[in-house]
């Protein structure tokens, strides 16, 4: 209870903060952060054996949601996802028989972890560009959330 009273006092004031006086690279760092802290938590609850798997999959979704923001080549992250994914597959091989040996289960969460969450955390970015009403889009639904855990 504490914490999440906690949570709607601090996260709501700085999430207006960022969303409203702070210029939108603040929040294209804030959704990246938000990505990671979403794949570390769906690795934490979903996977076998996520200990070999948090740092490269916290850091890939980071870098999706960064790549998304600042528009980057499509085939540059394309490529990226390529070597996120063999490298996903390299670990399951080289583990396979083994008493920490990683599920495909565990791969495929971390593929959602990677590159899914992010893909929909920037939108919250690119929803904050709209001229109009762009704030108040992303504001709500965090509002709604926070008041709601409280």
């Amino acid at each position: 209870m504490k914490q999440r009273l906690l949570v709607a006092a601090v996260g709501v004031p700085l999430l207006i903060v960022v969303l409203v006086l702070l210029p939108p690279i603040a929040t294209a760092i804030l959704t990246a952060a938000i990505a990671g802290a979403a794949a570390w938590e769906l690795l934490h609850t979903a996977c076998r054996q996520p200990k070999l798997l948090y740092v490269p999959t916290v850091l890939c979704a980071a870098l999706v949601v960064l790549a998304i923001v600042f528009g980057t080549a499509i085939t540059a992250t394309l490529i990226y996802a390529f070597f996120y994914v063999m490298f996903l597959f390299y670990m399951a091989v080289s583990t396979h028989g083994k008493e920490t040996a990683i599920p495909f289960a565990d791969v495929a969460v971390c593929i959602v972890a990677g590159f899914l969450f992010p893909a929909m955390y920037s939108c919250i970015f690119l929803l904050r560009m709209d001229e109009n009403f762009g704030k108040l889009y992303v504001l709500a639904p965090f509002c709604v959330a926070f008041v709601g855990d409280a």
